[in-house]
């Protein structure tokens, strides 16, 4: 391996592809860098793991361009470096993630080169990611840059979700674009993909990439999309994202739906008092509704048996009990099947999500 290391070092003196000195370098120079790499290896892409390497300056230009100066680059899928070295141009720090070990030599031969250049060998969906997030300066951030095959697209965006970074630029084939940015329920690319980056992120499609621009060259176009997350104040508005923000976040512990979509209104109600109102004037409005709410019933109560009412103080159950009515009935009037409503969210499929999206519009 150490002999191996010496060769292809040596090798990669002889490339022509350096960003720093060749920016006008052509698409057919960067192809046959990858290929050269490729070859000094003596492997083939393992097109499973999405190894699909981007061979268009342009689109490896843009990806670079959006890193603030000195910020911090988590990338996912090193692959041969190619971008990872544009990344080390703007980025004050890169650390890059590849799941695929045959490529050490080139990459240790890049990082030799670039200091600013950390590579780990791992799954990046196993990975703690938030162990990756160095203390944040002043001035400087976390931005991800991912090539990520279809299979893992899903997992790694619920594994961002939270994290404190500024945005996520993906590079995806066109089937996953189409469904992270499916503009209804009637899409047929709607899925749970769909709910999850556009409850999560805003989402802004920044170019698309043939699949000749790629090698080995993949079955469809690619899409490089923008992720950025959204922020507290956007859910505390939204009643429908703060309502699929909480059954996402909550769904590895498996309550129904009808729970859930229970206790988050509950809690939005509170959010959006909160949100004008001290905590003194929420919970006085909040018992106040409450000792309306209780002496109707009392009244009523009262009459039925023709005796004098009597006034009470609603109890911290009381209150509870009237929040939990009033999210009821709220919920009552979605007409949502109680098919839906008994499953936990993670079991409901396509056509349930749709009809439970459209509901909570």
């Amino acid at each position: 391996m150490g002999q191996k290391r010496r060769e292809i070092k040596n090798m990669e003196r002889q490339e022509s592809y350096h960003p720093d000195t060749n920016e006008g370098i052509n698409n057919n120079q960067l192809l046959r860098v990858v290929k050269d790499r490729i070859v000094k290896l003596g492997i083939r892409p393992n097109e499973n793991l999405g190894q699909h390497f981007l061979v268009d300056q342009a689109s490896i230009d843009l990806l670079a361009q959006s890193v603030h100066p000195g910020n911090t680059v988590i990338e996912v899928g090193t692959g041969v470096g190619q971008l990872t070295e544009a990344l080390a141009e703007k980025a004050g720090k890169v650390i890059s993630i590849e799941i695929d070990q045959r490529y050490e030599p080139i990459l240790t031969d890049i990082t030799n080169r670039y200091p600013n250049i950390q590579v780990i060998f791992g799954d990046a969906v196993a990975l703690k990611l938030q162990d990756l997030i160095p203390k944040q300066k002043d001035g400087e951030g976390v931005q991800i840059v991912a090539n990520l095959p279809f299979h893992i697209t899903e997992p790694f965006l619920h594994k961002i979700v939270g994290l404190p970074i500024e945005n996520v630029t993906l590079v995806v084939g066109q089937r996953l674009a189409l469904a992270i940015k499916a503009l209804s329920e009637d899409s047929p690319d709607f899925g749970q993909l769909t709910l999850l980056a556009q409850t999560f992120f805003d989402i802004n499609v920044l170019s698309t990439v043939e699949k000749q621009k790629s090698f080995p060259v993949p079955r469809t176009d690619s899409v490089i999309i923008r992720l950025t997350p959204k922020e507290e104040h956007e859910f505390r508005s939204n009643k429908r994202d703060f309502l699929f923000r909480r059954l996402f976040l909550t769904a590895k512990r498996n309550p129904l739906v009808k729970n859930c979509l229970k206790e988050g209104l509950i809690e939005f109600e509170r959010v959006k008092q909160m949100g004008t109102l001290s905590k003194k004037e929420h919970n006085h409005r909040l018992r106040s509704s409450a000792r309306v709410a209780l002496k109707r019933l009392v009244d009523e109560y009262n009459h039925s048996r023709g005796t004098a009412p009597t006034p009470q103080k609603p109890t911290e159950e009381d209150l509870k009990q009237l929040s939990q009515n009033q999210a009821r009935s709220i919920i009552d009037k979605m007409n949502i099947p109680e098919s839906i409503l008994s499953k936990p969210f993670e079991q409901l499929n396509n056509n349930e999500l749709e009809i439970l999206s459209k509901a909570l519009r």
